[in-house]
């Protein structure tokens, strides 16, 4: 009777945004293919090309190779947020509305939710873009193996709540700890020459940074 398991579970933003968007993208690409029958291969074309030719800006990554998720390579969660600002506008002209919707009211949600201050009113606002979110979301349910019945996506139901009893997400993310995991793990294992002692290798390469 002393335990939540619940409240216990908080909101993370790599891991449960970034991973409803994946299978969100996922979705919309059988969508397409599917909506448009035999010109689907040429419509994801010219998404991608859209996507290619949007100029470049600072802190945006260029997606020359494709848009949806099956030609990215291994893509980290800022990559995936630059691909949010750019997803609908590249495609919104070749889908039914209700997938517009959808991915419109998601992207407001993820805006809201990943925010570095909160009122009241904002938390609201956050509240109002996950129902609608909920409402449109069956136009992809056909295209997830799962039905969008996946516990990522039930999830989204806690930010508000978490958001207003333990402050705005990014001060217990995952983010922060992953991105500091790349600088003292990844990047230092790519310089040993993984044959020889190599956890020494890496000791030694941040101890000289550092």
């Amino acid at each position: 009777p002393y335990f939540d398991i619940h409240s216990s579970i908080v909101v993370d933003d790599l891991h449960q945004l970034g991973g409803v968007y994946t299978h969100l993208l996922k979705c919309l690409d059988a969508l397409i293919l599917d909506y448009h029958g035999s010109r689907g291969n040429s419509i994801i074309e010219e998404i991608n090309m859209r996507a290619s030719e949007i100029p470049a800006y600072q802190n945006h990554r260029k997606f020359n190779n494709g848009v949806f998720y099956r030609f990215l390579r291994n893509p980290t969660y800022t990559e995936m947020r630059s691909n949010m600002t750019i997803i609908l506008p590249c495609c919104h002209d070749y889908i039914p509305l209700q997938a517009a919707l959808c991915l419109r009211h998601f992207l407001d949600f993820t805006m809201h939710a990943t925010a570095k201050e909160h009122t009241e009113q904002s938390l609201l606002e956050m509240q109002e873009s996950l129902d609608a979110y909920y409402i449109y979301s069956p136009v992809f349910q056909k295209y997830s193996k799962s039905g969008l019945n996946f516990p990522k996506n039930h999830m989204l139901q806690k930010y508000a709540d978490d958001t207003r009893s333990r402050g705005v997400i990014s001060g217990y993310s995952t983010t922060s700890s992953e991105h500091q995991h790349i600088i003292d793990v990844k990047k230092p294992a790519k310089r040993t020459n993984r044959r020889f002692d190599s956890l020494s290798q890496m000791a030694n390469f941040v101890y000289k940074k550092d």
